[in-house]
């Protein structure tokens, strides 16, 4: 009975714990105060800062810290025309002096000597996280890959307004890669199965960082299923909203070994269409189980937000 209940406990607050990172990763742009996230969490002032740093291995401080070094790092390379000053401001920094000191001991260089060491890549941040390359030709364009290209062809992609989705969601932390996302999918599925989730709801996988810039270590990943509002989040489930809006929406259907390939060719279309990626997660969105279809295939979308024109 004292074990289940120590057990309970502890996904209790890595639930919680999560609502707070959530939090963080939503308003980096303004002021944060530790009372207003231990809040957001249903913490004490006394008790949040040492159980957060138990759960995620950062303080609230590092953590929140960097999340917006590595948003910074992001739009260094994605917001080519937006002066070093204005992304550090958007990104939460007081000065771009303090901004400048913090990049250099995180990355060991000046933010403009990152941004010119990156500045053949045209590379947006779910792009370096998802290894799009494209090869520099020798004119004043970009020459694609021949087999992407082909990819391309046989991908479906279209600008649409997705919805808001209400999920219930396990999150990982770790290298993104089957065995991750494996272990946070059989983990949802034990707890939406039962419960009849799966018969009605949207299944799908968001991924908030570049493996690029955050140590694949401390790279987050959720899988979720949309269920009603008002569900009773238990144990490690927690529940969040997907925000909704405009998404570069890319269906794919091919074998489990096909994913990194996916996500270089949502990505080559998207650096084509002349829209830029927004600030938030993407997601995969499932409509099948490759292990239902017969050639053992999944049918999904990629779903890449977009900044308003």
């Amino acid at each position: 009975m004292k074990n289940s209940v120590l057990r309970h406990t502890a996904m209790e607050y890595r639930r919680r714990i999560c609502r707070a990172m959530n939090f963080i990763s939503h308003n980096l742009d303004r002021d944060l105060s530790l009372e207003e996230i231990a809040r957001t969490a249903n913490f004490s002032m006394f008790h949040f800062h040492r159980i957060f740093k138990a759960v995620v291995g950062e303080t609230v401080a590092e953590f929140t810290r960097r999340l917006r070094l590595e948003l910074a790092a992001n739009r260094l390379l994605s917001d080519r025309h937006d002066s070093i000053t204005a992304i550090a401001m958007d990104c939460g920094f007081s000065s771009s002096q303090n901004f400048a000191k913090a990049f250099r001991q995180s990355f060991g260089m000046t933010p403009s000597a990152y941004r010119k060491s990156k500045q053949g890549n045209k590379f947006s941040k779910q792009e370096n996280a998802f290894s799009l390359w494209i090869g520099y030709g020798s004119g004043t364009g970009f020459e694609a890959d021949p087999e992407k290209s082909e990819r391309m062809r046989d991908m479906n992609a279209e600008v649409k307004q997705m919805p808001e989705y209400h999920v219930a969601y396990v999150r990982r932390i770790g290298p993104y890669g089957k065995e991750t996302c494996e272990g946070a999918f059989s983990e949802l599925m034990r707890w939406a199965g039962p419960g009849g989730y799966l018969k009605s709801g949207e299944t799908m996988m968001v991924y908030w960082d570049n493996p690029e810039v955050t140590p694949p270590e401390k790279c987050r990943i959720d899988a979720c299923v949309s269920v009603p509002r008002g569900t009773t989040a238990e144990g490690q489930i927690g529940m969040q909203t997907i925000r909704g809006g405009y998404y570069a929406v890319c269906r794919f259907e091919i074998l489990p070994d096909g994913f990194p390939q996916a996500w270089e060719s949502a990505f080559a279309w998207l650096v084509g269409s002349g829209y830029e990626c927004d600030d938030l997660p993407c997601y995969e969105l499932y409509h099948n189980n490759a292990e239902e279809h017969p050639e053992g295939k999944w049918i999904f979308d990629i779903c890449i937000p977009l900044k308003r024109r």
